[in-house]
């Protein structure tokens, strides 16, 4: 393990774990909403919703302890690399503006604090990108996109889903605007 750890290092490697994808294809079963929407399934169109309960992978006769247990060792390796040095990114390959909030989630149920996983999604972002003179984190001079929170997710992440306000490019809208014009319930 540390050899490998020290591989990534050697080769400045970046890690973007999409692990809501991992998680809906190790623990999502048949017939059940898939954990990673699960907050926001109820709020979507019932032609995406219907998406939600296809069940992951095939899951063998007496195997499921096993994949179950299998996505908890990627949350751990999750944290082993993170505690590591080895920088992580928020991205997912999943439902856009949706799936990353549970990402965001997962990171702290791997064991990063909430604080952290806030500046990994934004200025480490930044960094990663080398645009961190310009973005990734409110300074004079500092392009700011922002968001305005109905809560803390500093202390409870899950509040990133009580997004009010987003300002892009100086341009101010409401979450519930943009939600209704997509066909999606605030």
């Amino acid at each position: 393990m540390q050899a490998f750890i020290q591989l990534l290092k050697d080769h400045k490697t970046v890690l973007d774990p999409t692990l809501n994808v991992f998680e809906g294809m190790f623990t999502d079963r048949p017939g059940k909403v898939s954990a990673s929407y699960a907050a926001v399934a109820d709020r979507l169109p019932v032609q995406i919703r219907r998406g939600f309960f296809y069940g992951g992978l095939p899951v063998p006769e007496g195997m499921d302890q096993q994949y179950q247990d299998s996505f908890r060792q990627m949350l751990k390796m999750t944290k082993t690399l993170w505690d590591a040095g080895i920088p992580i990114e928020a991205g997912t390959d999943s439902l856009a503006g949706f799936s990353l909030h549970r990402e965001l989630e997962l990171y702290v149920e791997a064991g990063i604090p909430a604080p952290k996983v806030l500046q990994l999604a934004t200025l480490g972002a930044a960094r990663i990108m080398k645009q961190d003179q310009e973005r990734g984190s409110i300074a004079v001079g500092k392009l700011a996109d922002v968001i305005l929170v109905d809560g803390n997710p500093a202390d409870r992440i899950s509040d990133i889903r009580r997004v009010q306000t987003v300002v892009k490019g100086g341009v101010v809208y409401q979450t519930s605007d943009l939600y209704r014009a997509i066909g999606v319930q605030p």
